[in-house]
């Protein structure tokens, strides 16, 4: 891999000389090139992305639903598109969902997502039931309000600041996914 590499910086040293590349220099840069073009067309159709319907952010795709599920019925209907309900891991990913539902690009409601503690108290992601660290809680929430509220949401009467509700109310839903390469 060095010698090819060589020979080019060669060749711009001297540009002007006839004698630069010989036969089998020109056989190797061939052969680089020919390379080149049969990984650009395997790689041609093939892109990082979303599918259809889907947003993405960072390394992964997310979907917003126009439907109003409960979290029971949201969660199962994430797992049948290929995903979870969001797991939101930082302020820069909570920030740009609130971004994506205040800019009006998707429907400004209440949005489920994967936050619960059906053991009072810890909450847990339901992806891959690890614990919630970062938070985006609304001032004195969660509250388990009437003892029945253990799932969370983003709270569209407080500016989308998260909120423990009761899992079976009806609200739209936030679906998240790795991202994928879609073959065209």
């Amino acid at each position: 891999m060095i010698f090819p590499l060589l020979v080019i910086f060669c060749c711009i040293l001297n540009v002007k000389s006839e004698t630069c590349l010989g036969s089998q220099e020109k056989s190797i840069l061939s052969g680089i090139k020919s390379s080149i073009k049969k990984l650009e067309e395997k790689l041609a159709g093939k892109s990082p992305r979303c599918r259809a319907g889907w947003k993405e952010f960072r390394d992964h795709c997310y979907f917003f639903s126009t439907d109003k599920k409960t979290w029971q019925e949201a969660e199962l209907e994430c797992r049948h598109l290929g995903g979870y309900l969001t797991q939101v891991t930082d302020s820069a990913e909570n920030s740009w969902i609130v971004s994506m539902i205040t800019s009006k690009k998707v429907n400004q409601q209440n949005y489920w997502m994967g936050a619960n503690d059906f053991k009072e108290g810890d909450w847990r992601w339901v992806n891959d039931l690890s614990k919630v660290h970062f938070t985006s809680w609304q001032s004195s929430q969660p509250d388990n309000g009437g003892g029945k509220e253990d799932c969370g949401h983003f709270w569209h009467g407080q500016n989308y600041k998260w909120n423990d509700q009761p899992c079976n109310d009806n609200f739209a839903f936030i679906c998240e996914s790795p991202l994928v390469f879609i073959i065209h």
